[in-house]
């Protein structure tokens, strides 16, 4: 049970960041709108500069780092190509093309970056290995996003950006830290390593206070009238997690004695257990996809990730 109250703690912990955002929400302090520019601001600072820090602190290139890197993105690949065509079943109830390609979405694309991450580093630490497995499939994700997601999101591939994907900030702060890690740059000008640490501090309360002036602007209430809002935050968050968890954990039994391990179980399910990304929303803003409905599933899966995330994890911890 330990495991259980110990990420409950951190979940509720995070919830509660979200208070203050959505607090100068409702009192008028600050509007809705005004989030878009907190999330550029954790797109191109927080989050780059947080994969900067670990990456040129926190790994040691190695043959087995090497190959735990290549599986981590084979299998993320594979998965989330999975999930993407098993969305189409899933979600053939919604007739309207629109609907269809965002809730496909939302089941698919898991919030890794703006809270995966930031939790991991709560309950792990930031030397965890678990956080290694997080930056590369958030690397991954994002390139997905702006391809397959995108797809979703508008239903034309001519939107399809791969340009867009490997241009992704999470992949240059990856590139940078990796030629920084190899020079050694930190033995030698530490104030590098010091200089990401703090830009890469904001992005736990910036992320969250992004999520509650989000609820500060919509009927919290209202979202959870709607069975859509039920039936995809029981598909992203128990029905994918579930399944890929027990994938990797079936490969650790395979494969005993090698470089997969309790640590990289721990890592996919924290990545695939996340609500719906909050770039639902952007990418429907920008490509006239259905707003409406990701903001509502965006928050739904949050919200009621509040009881999902600590039970799953509680599960894992007993198996592994």
């Amino acid at each position: 049970m330990d495991a259980l109250f110990i990420m409950l703690r951190n979940v509720i912990l995070f919830v509660a960041l979200a208070i203050p955002g959505y607090l100068l929400v409702k009192t008028g302090q600050l509007k809705q709108e005004q989030s878009v520019s907190l999330s550029k601001m954790m797109m191109y600072m927080g989050m780059p500069f947080l994969i900067f820090s670990s990456t040129i602190s926190k790994m040691v290139f190695n043959k087995e780092l090497l190959v735990s890197f290549a599986f981590v993105a084979v299998v993320g690949v594979i998965y989330t190509l999975v999930m993407f065509f098993a969305s189409k079943p899933l979600s053939a109830m919604e007739k309207d093309a629109k609907k269809n390609g965002m809730m496909r979405f939302c089941e698919v694309f898991a919030n890794n970056g703006f809270l995966g991450i930031p939790l991991a580093m709560a309950v792990f630490g930031a030397d965890s290995p678990v956080m290694t497995v997080l930056i590369i499939l958030n690397i991954l994700t994002n390139i997905l996003m702006y391809t397959l997601g995108i797809y979703l999101v508008t239903g034309d591939k001519s939107k399809m950006s791969l340009k867009k994907g490997l241009m992704n900030p999470a992949l240059i702060a990856f590139v940078f830290g990796i030629i920084f890690n190899l020079l050694d740059v930190k033995s030698f000008i530490p104030e590098v390593a010091t200089y990401a640490t703090h830009f890469s501090n904001i992005v736990t309360p910036v992320s969250m206070t992004i999520l509650g002036m989000k609820m500060g602007a919509v009927n919290l209430s209202a979202l959870f009238t709607k069975w859509k809002t039920y039936y995809v935050s029981f598909v992203r968050l128990v029905v994918y997690p579930v399944i890929i968890t027990a994938a990797v954990f079936a490969l650790k039994v395979i494969f005993k004695g090698s470089f997969i391990d309790g640590n990289m179980v721990l890592g996919f399910f924290i990545t695939f257990s996340m609500p719906t990304a909050g770039l639902a929303s952007t990418l429907a803003d920008g490509f006239g996809g259905d707003t409406e409905n990701a903001v509502a599933f965006t928050l739904g899966t949050t919200i009621l990730s509040i009881l999902t995330i600590p039970v799953l994890y509680w599960l894992v911890c007993m198996v592994i």
